[in-house]
């Protein structure tokens, strides 16, 4: 039962180069007051809502991956996030928001990420739209398409995503270093938060017009000079899971969990859904030991949470590894605040 191979993989090395180094069109013309219809480039949040997943191509020494999931739902009336994570020390988020810079309304798109106990988060504006061919650039808000810029595209359910940068200005001018094919194969769990909050809205979450003061470009390596702090940022919840295994499964320090939450169940009754796996939402991967853990920055909602236990190191999770399988691993996560919830291994996979 190859469950998690592909997932992890993905994850791992997606959030490492997306944190790391993200660390012609039609014009727009903005204005400080804008309706929706004013505000070009709004339509961009329309499109964006679902449950993602598709290939990456990458130039980095990483190379390319089948899959990568992405959960992307509205935080409130006119932002939309997702949150990739790893582990405690691993994590990419992104985010796109309307926000006020220098009196005008902008669309915003800000990456956050954290590998390895070292941390960034960018800033990127939207500067180029051509609706026709339902294109929008973003680019660093000081360095412009010299630092960095990400160029997204749709074509019906699906959207590419392609990230150029200078590698920390190592190159003249920005490279090709991720390239993201995605579909959407969920839209319905989105549109109802859409529906409760509102979104999309052309309302400004924050100003950043002082954000990027005496900068180059508009990236930080310090949380506490962030001007938009992810405390900061609304209508998450999170999970306090507790572990607990049967006594007669061994499980080693040098074992690791593997969390999965979907958005659709991977079983019914003992027979396995594979064709579920692309309603992934989250993967944690932690050590054998952990008896707790808090997953934060869940979107409120319904999901289906799994526990595996990767014994010998190869991810597969095959016969005669361990997985959690008693109860309805449902779980109900409420928007800001904590949801307490208990999952026991206590099966050997046949």
């Amino acid at each position: 039962m190859k469950i998690l191979k592909s997932i992890y993989k993905v994850f791992f090395y997606l959030i490492i180069f997306l944190a790391f180094y993200s660390c012609k069109a039609q014009e727009n013309n903005f204005n400080s007051s804008v309706s929706q219809e004013e505000l070009k480039g709004f339509s961009l949040m329309g499109k964006l809502p679902g449950l993602w997943s598709g290939p990456v191509t990458s130039t980095t020494p990483a190379g390319s991956f089948d899959n990568w999931f992405v959960d992307l739902r509205a935080v409130s009336s006119s932002q939309i996030s997702q949150f990739s994570l790893l582990d405690a020390n691993t994590i990419n988020n992104y985010s796109f928001f309307v926000g006020d810079f220098q009196g005008q309304k902008r669309i915003v798109l800000r990456t956050e990420g954290c590998f390895a106990n070292s941390c960034c988060v960018t800033y990127e504006v939207l500067d180029s739209v051509n609706e026709a061919n339902n294109y929008y650039r973003f680019s660093d808000f000081i360095g412009g398409t010299n630092r960095a810029y990400t160029e997204i595209v749709f074509d019906g359910e699906y959207m590419k995503m392609d990230v150029y940068t200078s590698k920390f200005n190592k190159e003249n001018k920005p490279v090709l270093h991720s390239s993201w094919k995605a579909q959407r194969h969920d839209f319905e769990t989105a549109s109802k938060t859409s529906e409760l909050l509102n979104y999309p809205q052309a309302v400004s979450v924050v100003d950043l017009t002082e954000g990027f003061k005496n900068m180059k470009e508009s990236i930080f390596f310090e949380f506490n000079t962030d001007p938009y702090k992810t405390e900061e940022q609304p209508y998450v919840g999170n999970i306090n899971l507790k572990i607990l295994s049967d006594p007669e499964l061994e499980i080693k320090d040098e074992n690791e969990i593997e969390i999965l939450i979907t958005i659709k169940p991977l079983f019914e009754g003992v027979k396995y859904i594979e064709s579920n796996l692309k309603y992934a939402s989250k993967i944690v991967l932690l050590p054998g030991d952990t008896k707790s853990f808090t997953i934060n920055n869940i979107h409120p909602g319904k999901y289906y949470i799994y526990a595996f236990v990767d014994l010998n190191g190869d991810k597969l999770h095959t016969s005669g590894e361990y997985m959690s399988s008693k109860g309805i691993p449902e779980i109900i996560v409420e928007p800001d605040k904590g949801t307490d919830y208990e999952i026991i291994i206590d099966m050997v996979i046949p």
